[in-house]
């Protein structure tokens, strides 16, 4: 059985795919000063990192059972990927996995701003209901600006 640990998480859709596979993963948070340690002593041969857990040439000379480094997002700064590779180790990412959710995003900040929802967010503190003067509250209609509607 491969041992994975999942450093920095992983959702529990991910850890159910990995048990049904016959992967053994933890999930339980090594502090950075502690993961040479622990990868050897628990021979983990997969390591799943997010933002957090940093893997440098040391943790990668340190940790010879090492197989796969695998990296929960888009960039891969915070592993030494080159170095890795020329060691062996296979390093992998999910480079569109957070798409969805960052054009969800823009798509909310593009909607508030059209409705200046920030600027009466921090305007009723400080003025209250008092001010309910038109141009205060007036944004622009999104539906009028799509190709679809017109």
């Amino acid at each position: 059985m491969i041992n994975i640990l999942a450093n920095d998480g992983i959702s529990q859709a991910g850890i159910d795919v990995l048990k049904t596979k016959g992967f053994n993963i933890v999930t339980e948070k090594v502090a950075q000063k502690d993961l040479i340690n622990a990868i050897n002593s628990e021979n983990y041969e997969v390591l799943l990192v997010r933002s957090t857990t940093t893997v440098r040439k040391d943790l990668i000379d340190a940790c010879p059972q090492l197989k796969i480094i695998g990296r929960g997002g888009v960039g891969m700064d915070n592993i030494d990927v080159d170095y890795a590779k020329e060691k062996g180790l296979k390093v992998i990412n999910t480079p569109a996995a957070s798409s969805a959710s960052v054009a969800e995003l823009v798509f909310a900040h593009l909607f508030g701003m059209v409705r200046f929802l920030f600027d009466a967010n921090r305007q009723m503190p400080i003025e209250g209901e008092s001010d309910r003067s038109e141009e205060r509250r007036v944004g622009k209609e999104c539906r009028s600006r799509w190709s679809p509607y017109h």
